[in-house]
């Protein structure tokens, strides 16, 4: 399984690290642009991130049945071995998408200190202790992990029941992302119990809602995989 996992993370490095260079590229030289009109009033890197990372690191998941399942076991891995290292793939990618934005955070937080822009901001900086910091990065992580769960399960129902089918299971395929985003909130605001329904629940709360989430999902993906026939592209 980690084999499997470590060939999956080799063929989409280059992906990652492109993506990864862009996206801080791309926001430091709005952060730029916009403090020098002296208009920066809130994490430039969390506007930035907090979006686009999470879809990016979904549809990498779409492929991995419909892509890899026949490649792997073309090749004599068994779609057990595929499944758990795809697992490890799926928790590694999330991983390092968290850590990426928390060193996006530390950073911004390091320039906006040493460039005097801290004192500028008007909303809460949303890393600002070890405990804030501990928060986000759980956040992240689960949030990522819930993306790619979707992104398995949207790949699993295309590929096993075809293009009419797949459509068809979008709604529920989408329920880890999107219940990610109910529970834990907007991601564009800091750290906060957040109300669902009139019920307002704890980060605690929130995060163990998710992991529910994700392992339901995992366990569709897990039948989906051991199950459907092997052809070579969706029909």
């Amino acid at each position: 399984m980690t084999a499997v996992a470590a060939t999956l993370f080799r063929r989409v490095r280059a992906w990652y690290a492109g993506f990864a260079i862009l996206l801080a590229v791309v926001v430091a030289v709005i952060a730029a642009l916009v403090a020098a009109s002296g208009s920066l009033t809130t994490s430039a890197w969390l506007l930035g991130s907090a979006s686009t990372v999470k879809w990016f690191v979904g549809p990498t998941a779409i492929m991995l049945i419909p892509v890899y399942l026949r490649q792997y076991v073309s090749l004599g891995v068994t779609r057990r071995q595929f499944l758990g290292g795809g697992l490890l793939f799926s928790l590694g990618s999330a991983g390092v998408a968290a850590l990426y934005t928390m060193a996006g955070f530390g950073v911004e937080r390091l320039v906006f200190g040493a460039a005097g822009l801290m004192d500028g901001l008007t909303e809460p900086y949303p890393v600002h202790s070890a405990g804030s910091a501990a928060a986000v990065l759980v956040r992240a992580f689960l949030i990522y992990l819930a993306h790619i769960c979707s992104g398995w399960l949207l790949g699993a129902a295309f590929y096993r029941f075809g293009p009419f089918g797949g459509l068809v299971l979008i709604p529920p395929a989408v329920l880890p992302a999107l219940g990610s985003e109910v529970f834990f909130g907007s991601e564009w605001s800091v750290v906060h119990p957040v109300t669902v329904a009139g019920v307002e629940l704890s980060f605690a709360a929130s995060a163990l809602l998710t992991v529910a989430l994700v392992l339901a999902g995992a366990v569709v993906v897990h039948a989906f995989g051991r199950s459907v026939a092997i052809r070579g592209k969706i029909t």
